[in-house]
C-alpha cells in the first residue's frame, strides 16, 4: 500500500541558528552535540526532530522561548556568538522536560520567567510523581544521569489566558490554548513582526506526541491559531515551515485524516488498542518520528470513546 501513496516530503535536515527576521532567532534541532534525525528517520528509539527554541534581540536584554539542560552547551554558545548579554527575560510554551528543564539555570543569571499558571501546576505535578525526568528515558538526549537529580524550576509569573509583555522594544502576547499537545500550551505572538512561537502546538513534517493532548480541541484551536496573520510561524519540533501559514493547514489536514481514519477503525473493531492497528498514514512516511502512528492512533481512539 505505501508505494501506491503519495507521501509528503520528509523535513529538511537543517540545524543551528536562524535569523528568521530581523533581531528575532530559531535555535532549530538542537540535540546537544549528539547529532540530528535525518528525514524519514528516527535519531533513537522514541524521538526524532529535536527541540527548537526562541532568541530574541531587544533594546534591552535578550528573550529566551524554552530550553532543554541537556541542550544548554550548543545554545548558549550560539546564543552568545550573537549577543553577550544574559538573557532578561525566559518565556516557556508548556511543562516538558525538553521545553523547561534548565529554567533555573536562566533564574541563576537574572531572568524573570514566564508561564501559564496550569504549566506550573502540570511541572510541579509531574515532578511529585517522579515521571517529569523519567519519561524523556530511551532518546538521544540522556536523562538517565538527572533522574532524581533535578528539582523543577517553574515560570515565576503565571497568567491564565493572555499575558502582554512590553520589553526592549518588542511586544510578545503569551496566549493559552488550552489542552493541545499537553494540558496547557502557549503560542507566543509578536505583533510586530508577525512572528508566532508555537511551541509543541504545531511540528513541522514532524508526527506530534500526544500522549496526554486532547486532538480533538486541538483541532479547533488550529482553526483559530491560522487566523492570526503569521510572516513565519516556528514550530516546537522540525525545521522551520516557508513563510506564511499554510504549513497549520498541513498539520491540521494530518490531524484529521487521523481522526477519520481511527473512527473508520473503530467501526470494524471492537477496542481501541485493535483499531489503532489498522490505522495508516502512509502520505506521511517521510516526516520524523513515523513510529508514532500507532500511539497517536490508539490516542485517537481512546478520545472517540469519550476517554481523553
Amino acid at each position: 500500500m505505501a508505494g501506491r501513496v503519495k507521501a509528503f516530503p520528509g523535513p529538511a535536515r537543517t540545524r543551528g541558528f536562524i535569523e528568521t527576521v530581523p533581531g528575532i532567532y530559531v535555535g532549530l534541532n538542537l540535540t546537544g552535540g549528539r547529532g540530528g534525525a535525518k528525514a524519514g528517520e528516527t535519531i533513537d528509539e522514541r524521538s526524532g526532530g529535536d527541540t527548537n527554541f526562541g532568541l530574541i534581540l531587544t533594546r534591552n536584554k535578550p528573550i529566551v522561548i524554552d530550553n532543554d539542560i541537556r541542550a544548554r552547551k550548543e545554545f548558549v554558545s550560539g546564543m552568545r556568538r550573537i549577543t553577550r548579554k544574559a538573557p532578561g527575560f525566559l518565556l516557556n510554551t508548556h511543562h516538558n522536560f525538553d521545553h523547561t528543564s534548565d529554567n533555573a539555570y536562566y533564574h541563576k543569571q537574572g531572568a524573570v520567567s514566564f508561564g501559564a499558571g496550569r504549566t506550573r501546576q502540570e511541572m510541579e505535578r509531574e515532578h511529585e510523581a517522579d515521571i517529569w525526568v523519567r519519561q524523556m528515558a530511551g532518546r538521544i538526549l540522556k536523562v538517565e544521569h538527572l533522574i532524581g537529580k533535578i528539582g523543577v524550576a517553574p515560570p515565576m509569573v503565571t497568567f491564565e489566558d493572555e499575558l502582554t509583555i512590553r520589553y526592549g522594544g518588542r511586544t510578545l502576547q503569551m496566549i493559552s490554548i488550552g489542552h493541545c499537545h499537553t494540558k496547557s500550551d502557549t503560542v507566543i505572538w509578536m505583533p510586530d513582526e508577525k512572528v508566532l512561537f508555537m511551541g509543541d502546538a504545531f511540528d513541522y513534517r514532524t508526527h506530534p506526541v500526544v500522549r496526554i493532548g486532547n486532538i480533538l480541541n486541538w483541532i479547533g484551536a488550529l482553526d483559530q491559531l491560522r487566523k492570526f496573520p503569521a510572516r513565519q510561524i516556528v514550530p516546537g519540533h522540525g525545521p522551520l515551515p516557508p513563510r506564511g501559514n499554510r504549513c497549520l493547514t498541513e498539520f491540521k489536514g494530518y490531524l484529521i485524516k487521523l481522526r477519520n481514519r481511527t473512527a473508520a477503525a473503530l467501526r470494524r473493531e471492537k477496542t481501541p488498542a485493535r483499531a489503532a492497528k489498522r490505522v495508516r498514514m502512509d502520505e506521511y512516511r517521510n516526516w520524523f518520528r513515523p513510529h508514532l502512528v500507532y500511539v497517536n492512533a490508539l490516542k485517537m481512539a481512546k478520545e472517540l470513546r469519550g476517554r481523553i
